[in-house]
């Protein structure tokens, strides 16, 4: 199966990166694209960089769809998942939508651990929306933009497990990863939590790549 990875943003210098952490989670056999846009925002944290991405994101689908079996909007805030639903039949999948969706299966009191405390109203919305208010417990933000996750690892990780802790206190047993700028750090904290921590990356791949064989 061939999977397109839209990166909601306007620059390239993740996409190479990201097709990696992909094909690390996706099935042999599966080839990936990652595409990120001809023009917008540097990262997603904030509503105006959302509605300013949207109609891009469209317009690149618009565009490739035709060759690729299902389409994952890299974005944990699902950017123009459901405008692209509604005008294409290609499975597409949003991180947030997956990762809470296994999550809920998981486990019985969600914990949200994003990055800029900016994001954390939107997140509140999406939790709203896929009626998982019930079972999100905790929402907390590492406070670093997406751009500075790459500058210092080894203190990205720190903040996370600093606020993966919070989120527990809180009364999570299951936390998700709230962006795929965070892709691949699951595996980095999880030996320091005994609750599962998700990866939205991986929670995406796996459930697209369900849906498209269910399809077949």
């Amino acid at each position: 199966m061939k999977i397109l990875v839209i990166n909601p943003v306007g620059t390239d210098r993740w996409d190479e990166n990201d097709r990696r952490i992909y094909d690390d989670f996706t099935s042999e056999g599966t080839h990936v694209d990652v595409v990120s846009l001809d023009t917008g925002p540097g990262s997603i944290e904030n509503r105006v960089a959302e509605a300013t991405a949207v109609p891009q994101v469209v317009k690149r689908v618009r565009e490739l769809y035709r060759d690729y079996d299902g389409i994952i909007v890299n974005c944990c805030l699902d950017v123009g998942v459901d405008e692209i639903r509604s005008i294409i039949d290609t499975p597409t999948i949003g991180p947030s939508q997956a990762s809470l969706a296994l999550a809920s299966v998981m486990g019985k009191r969600i914990g949200i651990v994003t990055v800029s405390k900016t994001a954390i109203e939107l997140f509140e919305d999406l939790v709203i929306k896929y009626r998982m208010e019930k079972r999100v417990v905790s929402i907390r933000g590492i406070d670093i933009s997406v751009p500075e996750i790459e500058e210092d690892i080894q203190r990205t990780v720190e903040l996370l497990r600093e606020e993966i802790d919070g989120a527990v206190k809180d009364g999570a047993d299951v936390v998700v990863l709230g962006c795929t700028g965070l892709a691949g750090l699951a595996r980095e904290v999880q030996k320091y939590f005994s609750i599962p921590i998700l990866d939205p990356a991986a929670c995406a791949a796996k459930i697209l790549e369900d849906i498209i064989e269910m399809q077949k």
